[in-house]
């Protein structure tokens, strides 16, 4: 392990899951919280919590309890030896309707489109007819409409019907990866909050 922060969700009992950067050193971490919960957190000291932390090699789930919360957007862990990675080889995939600049190689003009799928590995996109399998395309994605862009060098790999494609991603920073794969799990944990799956 890393003393390096991370974006990470920390999921405290009662209080909710929350967007964080925790540093973890050998059985100890430290998370800061980037959302105020509404409680104070001195009630969540001896609490079990939940991390969840894309690393290159996957999601890692990880087990710790609450020793100490300095301030109110601070927490001090000590990990309980509880962990899990799930590997990154099959992403998981969440339907979204998010907004996306497509420009296919040798294009003049950028299309504007809809990612109606995705994963950490690639997309379904909307819009595309032009577009055949092979070709390479330059996304300019937003996963949500004040965020920056997400900058992707993307494949066609399949057609459906003659609207949209699925895109794989070739090119992309590993922290861009990295939110797109928080995306997925907190869009996850909504599903299942409403019971969609």
């Amino acid at each position: 392990m890393t003393a390096r922060g991370r974006h990470a969700t920390v999921t405290l009992p009662e209080l909710g899951s929350f967007p964080a950067v925790v540093s973890v050193d050998a059985d100890h971490a430290t998370a800061m919280l980037l959302v105020r919960p509404l409680h104070p957190l001195d009630d969540a000291v001896g609490s079990d919590v939940q991390i969840d932390m894309p690393t290159n090699r996957g999601l890692l789930h990880l087990g710790a309890q609450v020793v100490q919360a300095p301030d109110s957007e601070l927490l001090e862990l000590d990990l309980t030896g509880e962990s899990q990675l799930v590997q990154r080889r099959g992403f998981v995939r969440v339907d979204a309707f998010l907004e996306v600049v497509v420009t296919p190689e040798g294009a003049q003009e950028p299309i504007p489109a809809a990612v109606v799928n995705i994963s950490g590995s690639g997309a379904v996109v909307s819009r595309l007819a032009n577009t055949k399998i092979g070709d390479i395309a330059h996304l300019e994605l937003r996963l949500a409409p004040l965020d920056p862009p997400l900058e992707i060098e993307a494949r066609v790999v399949r057609a459906f019907d003659e609207q949209f494609r699925a895109v794989h991603f070739e090119l992309i920073e590993e922290a861009d990866r990295e939110r797109i794969v928080r995306f997925v799990f907190e869009r996850q944990r909504l599903e299942r909050r409403h019971g969609r799956i």
